[in-house]
């Protein structure tokens, strides 16, 4: 795959890291006043779009049947716009689900209260926010992923024609797949950084530092990608 996707390789490894990078910054602008809570907005959204377009190029180029660079950025340009709505309303549906899984102890509460007293059974509320919290996993890493990726393709290929994508039938293997590349493409990653192991010196902890965060970097780039393709895959075309 890397020597066959050699140039949409080489592509993706710097303007991931530029992307991050601008990510990182928006995370410091003073969002102190009006003005300059409208100029992050602003910049949020200049970076999703820049995402969006790197993303839905991607797409674009899986997707043909003789692939160049140049022809899937222009094809995904003239789709953008579409592709920053499906952005927008993604992040708001992690967003709810995010809000939803933080404050589901007290609804788990009452629900099992209220099953307790319907069954005359002891009913833990522990069990009933486990229900729940793996409902809210399975919609994080299989459910939206399985079903969404194949519409961001479309739209990126055929504009709000792409929707039609919601229609087709996916394999069992894409349900179980997807769910594993994400998993390594954006927890993993983190599970390495994060890793610190013991070490007898600041020299080494540096040196082991930098070769987790090139690890764990490479992983997010080759599993992005490989979401990205995932939906092109023979088996998922109609």
């Amino acid at each position: 795959m890397i020597r066959r996707h050699r140039d949409l390789l080489l592509v993706h490894f710097p303007a991931n890291a530029l992307l991050l990078w601008l990510a990182y910054e928006w995370l410091g602008v003073d969002e102190s006043s009006t003005g300059k809570l409208l100029l992050s907005t602003f910049d949020a959204l200049a970076i999703l779009t820049l995402v969006c377009w790197l993303y839905g190029a991607t797409m674009v180029w899986f997707r043909s049947p003789k692939p160049k660079l140049n022809d899937a950025f222009r094809a995904a340009l003239g789709h953008l716009g579409a592709l920053l709505g499906l952005a927008v309303a993604v992040l708001a549906a992690y967003g709810l689900i995010s809000e939803a899984s933080a404050v589901i102890g007290q609804p788990a509460l009452k629900i099992a209260s209220w099953l307790t007293w319907t069954l005359r059974t002891p009913v833990r509320p522990g069990g009933i926010t486990a229900i729940f919290q793996t409902v809210f996993w399975l919609l994080r890493w299989a459910i939206l992923p399985v079903l969404l990726l194949p519409v961001a393709a479309g739209i990126a290929t055929q504009g709000r024609a792409g929707w039609r994508e919601l229609r087709v039938r996916h394999p069992w293997r894409q349900w179980v797949l997807v769910p594993l590349i994400a998993l390594a493409t954006f927890w993993l990653p983190l599970l390495i950084v994060n890793w610190k192991p013991k070490s007898g010196s600041f020299g080494l902890e540096l040196a082991s530092f930098g070769i987790r965060a090139l690890i764990a970097y490479g992983l997010f780039v080759l599993g992005n990608v490989m979401l990205q393709a995932f939906p092109q895959h023979p088996i998922h075309r109609r």
